[in-house]
């Protein structure tokens, strides 16, 4: 298993002005793959939040041209651990969603269950 250490997420400054916090899958001649990109922001309480670059898009794989890279460095393993879970929250949403649904209709099924139970017996009352 990997270490924290092993993973490659950096920080770039993009000519656009943007700063991403992402997962660099690869790197090539002319551009970067990288995997979830993280918008990053200064918040009103002075503290760094991630948003979604593209945020109402389904891809998680995008492509990042080297002419529009000013600088890019390996970020803290502090910053990696909070960017490992901002990222995988949508994992972690649909699991917890799929264990809640599972639960629900185990619950359904028990309650069909003791009412066939019940239903059995019940004296017949004449």
């Amino acid at each position: 298993m990997e270490s924290i250490k092993d993973i490659d997420i950096r920080h770039f400054k993009l000519t656009s002005g943007e700063e991403l916090i992402c997962y660099v899958q690869s790197s090539g001649e002319h551009a970067f793959i990288v995997e979830r990109p993280a918008v990053v922001r200064l918040a009103s309480d002075n503290s760094w939040t991630f948003s979604d670059w593209f945020p109402f898009s389904d891809k998680k794989m995008f492509k990042i041209m080297k002419r529009f890279v000013i600088n890019h460095t390996e970020v803290v393993d502090e910053t990696k651990e909070s960017y490992i879970k901002y990222s995988c929250q949508d994992m972690i949403k649909d699991e917890i969603n799929r264990d809640i649904e599972e639960y629900e209709l185990e619950g359904e099924s028990m309650i069909e269950d003791d009412i066939r139970d019940e239903e059995a017996i019940k004296p017949t009352i004449h």
